[in-house]
């Protein structure tokens, strides 16, 4: 391995490589730079990692990093949809990490990726978007979340769940699928709780009043917005509130 510092992640990546497993091996999707398993690697987190991304320009320049720093052999790369084509099982692979797509995107990749289905897999997943329909497809299809955490990185908030397999049916409220079970449970203690719950709680606002106007049905956004500042509330953080409670 090339005598390289080793390779600063950003907040939001480094939240992700904090929950995969050591010794490892990791596939990453949508490597894009391939910063993750390369500074995993670096840092001897991990054994292996395959890499894998849509475009091929991306890629290419995960491909000139990891040769940068030295790890080259350490990782494949793949061009691929999702993680179709990665020989998983001859790879041995045991940490499965998605990062930075929507929660739809990600739901979907899971869907048709039967080795997933396997309790000793673990999978690291940080949606930027959407994250309760993940949350959702989790406890729909008999995926136990183990771990979340929230992570900051330019000025945007972020969540980051390790789950796995165990082919049970999980029960989620609204406001645990929107913020996380385990996030909750830590509350105003994880000092990024209030501003992240500050964020859905206007969010839901936006929401509310937006249905309000158009005459549209508004209980689902009230019966959440109720519970969001009631959580508020509890753990004594400060929000804003339109003045209807």
């Amino acid at each position: 391995m090339i005598n390289k510092p080793n390779l600063l992640l950003d907040s939001r990546l480094a939240a992700a490589a904090s929950l995969v497993r050591d010794g490892a091996v990791v596939a990453d999707v949508g490597t894009d730079h391939g910063y993750l398993p390369i500074a995993l690697l670096r840092e001897r987190k991990i054994s292996f990692a395959a890499a894998s991304d849509l475009r091929r320009g991306p890629l290419r320049c995960a491909m000139t990093n990891a040769q940068k720093y030295g790890v080259q052999d350490s990782i494949r790369f793949y061009c691929t949809d999702g993680l179709e084509g990665i020989p998983l099982a001859a790879l041995r692979v045991t940490d499965i990490v998605i990062c930075g797509m929507g929660g739809q995107l990600i739901s979907r990749i899971l869907s048709e990726c039967s080795y997933t289905q396997n309790g000793q897999i673990q999978l690291i997943l940080q949606p930027m978007s959407a994250v309760e329909e993940l949350r959702t497809y989790l406890a729909e299809n008999g995926f136990a979340i183990r771990e979340e955490r929230i992570a900051c990185s330019k000025n945007k908030l972020y969540q980051c769940i390790a789950a796995r397999f165990d082919g049970a049916s999980h029960f989620y409220t609204p406001a645990q699928l929107l913020l996380g079970k385990q996030i909750l449970q830590r509350g105003a203690a994880d000092p990024l709780f209030a501003p992240l719950l500050q964020k859905y709680i206007q969010k839901t606002q936006r929401e509310f009043a937006g249905k309000s106007r158009g005459g549209d049905d508004t209980t689902k956004s009230q019966t959440l917005l109720t519970a969001l500042i009631q959580i508020a509330k509890k753990e004594g953080i400060d929000y804003a509130c339109t003045g209807i409670f």
